[in-house]
């Protein structure tokens, strides 16, 4: 048996050791308080790089600070700096699995990261801690719809329209899945919706327009894609859909007018160059005695292949014209 000094010197000695860790943590913890702090107001001050200083000494302090850690998080975010955000924010939702800000923002990380895997997990947990939130219903959906999981976007994209209707965003993005699956009629809806809430939206207005041509709906293609062109002029991508819709029409002069305005707007574009040298070569067909169209044809696909030499089937048409071209001694295009 110990002798009772002995006991309570010993119980003594632990209380005071008890006491000074407990002071000393309570002294680390008001330290990284204090950095907290400060790294707010810096980053009110828009001084960035001096807030994450701050935050970086702050969960040195006190590694168990959820609100610094997603603070840092935030802030690389911002910077682009995505992997560093990742980690931040990955130790934010380990400290508090309940933080519906924190999933989200790891699962959007993840996103960008193209971590579709890792992004879904997380927003999975958003949408189990807030099923309101539009946020987390659409960046789901987002996810699905990259992982090829078009049943699921749908559901999680429908779900975020539901939630805020007004979001032309989320009706758009509806149209995108619906269009991916086949769904031409559902994707039209969509689309039209989207843009009764924003007219001024020429990306949706071209991809309703390469809906209609798909159905093979030409004049309501072209009617919607010179919507577009009314809004943003210099919108390559609907000149090159116009144009398409014009060529498969057999209206080879408007398919030429915007196939070179496609070209002149965006000079590297094979598939623009693709679309020129191919209408050129149709005017050819429909009147052999026109050798110059074809001549001006194979050399647009000759420049389509020096930007992108993998295309067999363009190689296919200068095998097939070039013969008969320049079967009355005229020179080769370069390369020939």
């Amino acid at each position: 048996m110990f002798p009772m000094k002995a006991i309570l010197k010993q119980a003594g000695c632990l209380a005071v050791f008890s006491l000074c860790l407990t002071s000393s943590c309570s002294l680390r913890h008001n330290r990284a308080v204090d950095h907290y702090v400060t790294a707010t107001a810096l980053q009110s001050a828009e001084l960035d790089e001096d807030a994450i200083l701050e935050l970086q000494e702050c969960v040195k302090l006190d590694p168990e600070f959820s609100l610094a850690h997603s603070l840092l998080g935030s802030m690389y975010r911002e910077q682009g700096r995505y992997e560093e955000s990742a980690v931040a924010y990955e130790s934010a939702c380990l400290l508090d699995p309940w933080s519906f800000s924190d999933h989200l923002n790891l699962g959007q990380v993840y996103q960008i990261l193209q971590r579709f895997g890792d992004a879904i997990v997380k927003l999975q947990r958003a949408c189990q801690l807030n099923p309101q939130s539009p946020a987390a219903n659409f960046s789901l959906a987002e996810c699905y719809y990259e992982t090829g999981e078009y049943e699921q976007a749908e559901k999680f994209c429908g779900r975020a329209a539901e939630l805020d209707p007004n979001n032309e965003e989320f009706l758009a993005s509806l149209g995108d899945i619906y269009k991916k699956t086949g769904d031409d009629y559902k994707a039209l809806n969509a689309y039209k919706q989207a843009l009764e809430i924003n007219p001024d939206q020429p990306e949706v207005m071209i991809r309703m327009g390469i809906v209609y041509a798909g159905m093979e709906r030409y004049s309501a293609a072209q009617l919607i894609l010179e919507k577009a062109l009314e809004v943003s002029p210099d919108y390559t991508d609907a000149h090159m859909s116009l144009a398409y819709c014009f060529l498969k029409q057999k209206q080879f002069q408007g398919a030429m007018d915007h196939y070179k305005k496609a070209t002149v707007l965006a000079p590297k574009s094979y598939q623009a160059l693709n679309g020129l040298g191919v209408t050129y070569l149709m005017v050819y067909v429909e009147n052999r005695q026109d050798r110059q169209m074809a001549r001006d044809g194979l050399e647009c696909l000759h420049q389509s292949l020096e930007i992108q030499p993998d295309q067999p089937k363009i190689k296919g048409w200068i095998d097939k014209y070039s013969p008969e071209v320049h079967a009355a001694g005229q020179p080769a295009p370069a390369g020939q």
